[in-house]
């Protein structure tokens, strides 16, 4: 059995902020902002009540955001709840399969960023940022980006939620060339 969870530092103090540039790229960031004020608000207390979730299919701010129930077999976790664009970036139906591992809901080229994304963020207790890319057959590259915030039921319980945002862009491959 692991250790009850430590509450999560401000992010301020976990990691610098990469610069935002575009909307894509502040969707995270965002989402950081929003952790921030709830550790203002609640202090160290902050469990999924604390969070406006039902906000997140109907709020243009939550469209990008997911809810994914942490299994501490990792291979388990299942995404629980997401906002309409995040379903059409990832090409997701407009409602998640609950009963179904995350592995088997996501497209397969993201399958082990988010299981690595959630992985960190239950292991250490604190907000996790992901960025990468992806060759696509088509000649375009994705590039991504992607934050994991772990929230308790309530505090120090040992059951985990990662709490996060998503966003890409294509860009033509020839672009980068040369």
């Amino acid at each position: 059995m692991r250790a009850p969870p430590r509450p999560a530092p401000p992010v301020s103090a976990a990691a610098p902020r990469p610069a935002t540039v575009g909307r894509d790229r502040r969707e995270g960031e965002r989402l950081i902002a929003y952790w921030d004020g709830k550790l203002q608000e609640f202090g160290d207390g902050i469990t999924i009540a604390s969070l406006d979730i039902t906000a997140i299919g109907s709020s243009r701010d939550w469209s990008n955001r997911f809810l994914i129930s942490v299994d501490p077999v990792i291979e388990r976790s299942a995404l629980i709840m997401y906002g309409v664009k995040f379903a059409g970036l990832l090409g997701l139906p407009e409602q998640p399969r609950t009963d179904q591992p995350l592995l088997r809901q996501l497209p397969r080229r993201y399958g082990e960023v988010f299981l690595r994304g959630c992985e960190q963020a239950q292991k250490e207790w604190a907000p996790v940022r992901l960025e990468g890319e992806v060759a696509r057959d088509n000649g375009q590259i994705e590039q991504y980006r992607v934050v994991f915030i772990p929230v308790g039921v309530r505090p120090n319980a040992l059951t985990c939620f990662a709490f996060g945002a998503f966003s890409r862009r294509l860009i033509d491959q020839s672009a980068t060339e040369g």
